[in-house]
């Protein structure tokens, strides 16, 4: 009877914690879950066409930050279509809507294959983001607690390391951008693993592949390598301790759960890869000009003191950020983990005297060093494929802000322990010290970073996300692709463009666009863009953006647009004007072959005065195209005739597009780099193009491979499965 109580004692003793940091985690998003509001910065939606000049929007009470803006313009769009796709059926694997079309899957932070993300489907997505930001707060928190506690963190401490983590800077600076967050949320997780797998437990092997996968399907490759890196280091500093203490340990467990990981995640990481080698971001190269770059944007020893004084530069919920202006966003440099942590964390040198401080204090040493660039960076930039294109080297600050937390919260635990030793006397009632100060420093560790992540984190009424407007039904009515004019020199860092429907609106309201917005897609379709606009189609603060604005471009012609949008500058107030053009050439039709009936386009790189009629084309012959669904088209009425016929299908080329000819799959090849082609004969009547990528296809076999492993790790558990 004692050891059943014992066990239901030690059971609450987890629970309770664990659920007072989800109570936490759901007051914090409160007006997320249960208010009118969304956590994304889209009130500058109030300030951009048509919604400014159609809508009676409030007028937005942030100030403009283009990083947060990203939360709007990239990820609530991909979000939205692929619970669209989900709830009938299908996963988003192409997205029609931007840049005539393009490997959403390949993108990886879509996250098509993050189970979390798959709750949207289920829900209005404006309100499940807000859920999922609540849901991974609580993740974050709660496997930190859990990691602490197996490392010998007492339960207040760790208690105090899964807040400081959870709303430290690099968890609330990159909140409302969520494929980050969602990522780091399992690094706790990953070292629980390993931490289990050392100690011989049956759960270690399923945690650490299970967390790890997940921060391949979460969508940042970056923050999983840096995730995947922290794991491979940890799991060597045991193996050393273990031989240095002459105990035998494992390694067989430890590559099977690395192993199970990269199994569960190939669906997602091997069209990342696909599209990574033929993207405009992928094809660089590792230089010296590069790292400087990196350099010059890294933490700077003079910021050092933002990582306790977050808003020493100023801050976006004021617009008075200053760095912003040099193009570093303000979460970039976030490391704030309280003052309180770091001042425990320098309590825990004198008093903690545990290997695992000291591992937390160097892993925190280590991340610092890569977030200035240090020469662990530069052996990362050029050691590491491909990660010095991924983003800034001051996102190691994850590991910084994690490491530190637990530093701060192994300083408080040997604090409290020390207080205990020296007050623990027989019959002393009421509340003893050591209670009292891991309470107060709880409070104080919420009392500086709730506050603050409130002020830092914009919300937005759901009603006003993405709003219906007269123009915007317009534009949903087009037969063709639509180009929708915003200036290039106009978008900027610092205050709010004056912008048309930037790219990857199309994706919310389900128009096609010949513009668009993400770090990946094809590098044919950038040179097209820079073909038809005559000069670089980017504006010069963001190269992820095709800002297109050369409407009367005759390559267009070829892309299939057939409307434009734009804001009569000369005219105030009249708000914006729809035009509706002839299409010089359908989005499906016959040509010969050959490059006869292309000359005419690339003649048209020269200047021309007016857009390029279907005469000018040359003897080609319209077909009818039907869009079954967004992987999915189908031609018909082909007229095959003449020499050598190809269709041609305004839809951009990319490897996974497979074509069946009346029922016989036929290749796809590429006409002018950059559109759908498939050799038609003379009988042929029906071509259906599917977009089923090879990468793809393999991924889910190994995932799905991966994850009959890993069931059958926790189904068939014994003592004996870690230990393979």
């Amino acid at each position: 009877m004692a050891a059943m109580w014992s066990k239901v004692a030690s059971r609450r003793g987890r629970l309770i914690p664990l659920a007072g940091l989800a109570l936490l985690s759901a007051a914090f998003w409160g007006d997320c879950l249960v208010g009118p509001n969304a956590p994304l910065a889209a009130g500058s939606q109030a300030q951009m066409e048509p919604w400014r000049s159609e809508l009676d929007l409030p007028d937005c009470d942030a100030a403009w930050y283009p990083l947060l803006w990203d939360g709007v313009a990239q990820f609530y769009p991909w979000r939205v279509f692929a619970a669209r796709e989900l709830r009938a059926g299908r996963l988003a694997l192409w997205n029609p809507h931007q840049f005539c079309g393009y490997p959403l899957v390949g993108n990886g932070q879509s996250a098509l294959f993050y189970p979390p993300n798959w709750l949207l489907a289920l829900v209005d997505v404006r309100w499940g983001i807000g859920l999922l930001a609540a849901l991974h707060s609580s993740l974050a928190a709660a496997l930190t607690w859990l990691f602490a506690r197996r490392v010998g963190i007492g339960p207040l401490a760790a208690a105090f390391a899964g807040i400081a983590f959870a709303w430290g800077g690099f968890m609330v600076g990159w909140a409302e951008l969520p494929t980050l967050v969602n990522v780091a949320t399992w690094l706790p997780g990953v070292l629980l693993g390993i931490a289990l797998i050392f100690e011989r437990s049956r759960w270690g092997v399923p945690v650490l592949g299970g967390s790890l996968a997940l921060t391949l399907l979460a969508g940042h490759f970056q923050i999983a390598i840096y995730v995947w890196l922290a794991a491979v280091a940890y799991a060597g500093l045991r193996a050393l301790w273990e031989a240095v203490n002459h105990r035998t340990w494992h390694p067989l467990s430890l590559a099977t759960g690395f192993a199970l990981a990269l199994l569960i995640g190939a669906p997602q990481v091997l069209p990342s890869l696909e599209l990574v080698g033929d993207s405009p971001r992928g094809i660089g190269r590792p230089t010296e000009e590069g790292f400087e770059f990196h350099r010059a944007r890294a933490l700077q020893p003079e910021e050092l003191v933002a990582l306790v004084r977050p808003n020493i530069f100023g801050t976006p919920a004021r617009g008075d950020h200053v760095l912003t202006r040099y193009g570093i966003p303000y979460a970039e440099h976030c490391g704030f983990v309280g003052i309180s942590t770091v001042l425990l964390a320098l309590v825990g040198i004198g008093l903690a005297r545990t290997r695992h401080f000291a591992v937390f204090l160097i892993a925190a040493a280590a991340a610092l060093n890569v977030a200035m660039c240090g020469p662990l960076a530069q052996a990362m930039y050029f050691g590491i494929p491909k990660i010095g294109l991924a983003g800034s080297f001051t996102r190691a600050l994850c590991i910084y802000t994690f490491a530190m937390a637990l530093a701060g919260a192994a300083g408080l635990d040997a604090l409290l322990r020390r207080l205990r030793s020296r007050t623990d006397e027989p019959g002393r009632g009421g509340l003893r010290p050591a209670a009292i100060i891991g309470a107060l420093a709880l409070l104080v560790l919420g009392y500086e970073l709730l506050p603050w992540a409130h002020h830092y984190l914009p919300r937005t009424r759901r009603e006003h996300v993405y709003p219906m407007t007269p123009s915007i039904e317009r534009l949903t009515q087009a037969p063709g692709r639509v180009l929708a004019l915003t200036p290039r020199s106009s978008w900027r860092l610092t205050g709010t463009p004056p912008a048309l429907l930037p790219p990857n609106s199309a994706t919310v309201y389900g128009y096609d666009s010949v513009s668009g917005y993400d770090s990946l897609y094809p590098q044919d379709y950038r040179v097209f863009a820079y073909r038809a606009e005559g000069g670089e189609p980017s504006p010069a603060v963001n190269g992820n953006m095709l800002l297109l604005e050369n409407a009367d471009s005759a390559l267009y012609a070829v892309a299939g647009l057939t409307a434009v949008a734009a804001m009569p500058y000369d005219e105030p107030g009249r708000g914006v004007v729809v035009t509706t053009m002839n299409e010089a050439l359908p989005r499906a039709f016959v040509a010969p072959d050959g490059h006869e009936w292309a000359l005419p386009i690339l003649q048209a790189l020269l200047p021309r005065a007016a857009p390029l009629a279907r005469e000018d084309i040359g003897p080609v012959k319209p077909a009818q195209m039907r869009r079954v669904n967004p992987s999915v088209i189908a031609v018909s009425g082909l007229d095959a005739e003449g020499r050598a016929p190809r269709l041609v299908v305004s839809e951009t080329f990319y490897p996974g597009w497979r074509a069946y000819v009346d029922g016989e799959e036929r290749s796809v090849v590429a006409v002018a780099r950059t559109f759908c082609g498939v050799p038609l004969g003379p009988h042929d009547r029906e071509v259906r193009l599917v977009f089923e990528p090879l990468s793809v296809r393999v991924g889910l076999f190994l995932g799905l491979a991966g994850l009959g492993a890993l069931a059958g790790l926790i189904v068939f558990r014994r003592e004996s499965i870690p230990c393979i």
